[in-house]
């Protein structure tokens, strides 16, 4: 059976994220929320943390934009077709509502018998609202994700600009990427034969 506390976080993924969110497009599973664009994909993830009880539950808000061309390159092992509804891990720009919102701080909400209901589902809301959905307004096509690109405070792993310039035929901006990825010493000691795939995969030069 249920505690109070987890069934006031099921209302809360209704009210806060499945109300706002289905009427745009995003489809309900789980605790995730998919959009399929033309380009792209865009995810909302609601994350529990592990340490969770019956009584108390702790969780954040991730978002993700999946890429098709990055997916086929990066996850893709076993000669799979893109997926209908990926997972957020598996996208190629993943970004928690610290950085969108709180200035980069990570960002956990808290509910437990003492939570005020009213002031956290105001605060969840403004979140969807207010910072999640119109940063997926600005991430909805292959020109908003090369745009994104250029800001270099978006966290992301090691080759995905390379891969998605490459995918994407921005063959300049790849090889300027090419050219950054060179410089890191931690790319050239550790991953040197995959910058190398890559240089020769997009045709690139030294």
């Amino acid at each position: 059976m249920k505690s109070e506390i987890e069934q006031e976080f099921e209302t809360i993924i209704k009210n806060c994220f499945q109300t706002v969110l289905k009427p745009l497009g995003f489809k309900k599973k789980g605790n995730n929320f998919y959009r399929k664009l033309q380009d792209l994909g865009q995810i909302v993830n609601v994350q529990k943390s592990k340490f969770n009880s019956k009584e108390h539950i702790s969780f954040t808000i991730n978002t993700g934009l999946f890429i098709p061309e990055f997916w086929l390159i990066f996850y893709n092992y076993q000669g799979k077709s893109v997926p209908d509804y990926p997972t957020e891990p598996e996208c190629a720009i993943r970004q928690r509502i610290g950085k969108l919102k709180y200035n980069n701080l990570d960002k956990w909400f808290e509910i437990d018998n003492n939570s005020d209901f009213s002031k956290l589902n105001h605060e969840l809301n403004d979140s969807v609202v207010n910072f999640i959905i119109p940063y997926f307004e600005k991430t909805k096509t292959k020109n908003n994700i090369i745009q994104l690109l250029q800001d270099k405070s978006v966290g992301l792993e090691k080759f995905t600009r390379l891969v998605i310039f490459g995918e994407y035929n921005e063959l300049i901006k790849a090889q300027q990427e090419y050219e950054n990825l060179k410089q890191d010493k931690y790319i050239f000691n550790n991953h040197k034969s995959t910058l190398k795939e890559y240089k020769e995969k997009y045709n690139l030069k030294d």
